[in-house]
């Protein structure tokens, strides 16, 4: 498998900045920086991309700047625009199954309840790799999800997302530079951090 697209969901907005579903942001962010790459903005998509190398590959970042729950629409025009399928594209989102601190890579399968994969299934089919993100379930049961997601990382959970970047940066790259098994003997079997 060949992979040339690093996408992240979250919204745009300062008012989402560190917001549990902006997690793939923060991360990509992560990565732009220390690939030194720069966001530029793209009105025909529209999304903020940036183009790097990342392990041993040119590829491209992208931030869809619609809302989550429409982000497989920009993710399309971006994927037909430069001739890529869908199967050469990484998207990374907030998981509520997992920790903070821990990623799963997994390939295919339903959106199981978020709205962002959703919209990206719906746009471009279910071929890509997800880079899932742990959030942490929601407080209580009664409180509602979008409250949940929406709602601003507890300064320890966020922590322990800047705490596992490194290795979820790795995880990363060892997917670019090595393919899927490789990445997933990496990331799905470590514990999330203390």
């Amino acid at each position: 498998m060949v992979f040339s697209v690093i996408a992240a969901l979250g919204n745009p907005g300062k008012e989402y900045v560190a917001t549990r579903h902006n997690a793939g942001w923060i991360i990509l962010d992560a990565l732009a920086t220390k690939a030194g790459a720069e966001w530029k903005h793209e009105s025909r998509f529209p999304a903020a991309v940036a183009k790097t190398t990342f392990g041993g590959r040119q590829v491209f970042l992208v931030k869809p700047q619609s809302f989550m729950n429409l982000s497989g629409e920009p993710l399309a025009a971006f994927l037909h625009f430069h001739r890529l399928p869908a199967a050469e594209m990484v998207v990374l989102h907030d998981d509520i199954a997992f920790e903070p601190g821990q990623m799963r890579l997994s390939l295919g399968g339903s959106a199981a309840g978020h709205n962002g994969i959703a919209s990206c299934i719906q746009h471009f089919g279910e071929a890509f790799v997800r880079a899932r993100l742990g959030i942490g379930p929601k407080r209580h049961p009664a409180q509602d999800l979008a409250d949940h997601v929406l709602g601003k990382f507890p300064a320890e959970d966020l922590q322990r997302l800047h705490q596992a970047t490194p290795d979820f940066l790795l995880g990363l790259e060892t997917l670019i530079s090595r393919g899927l098994p490789a990445a997933q003997n990496f990331t799905n079997r470590k514990p999330p951090l203390p």
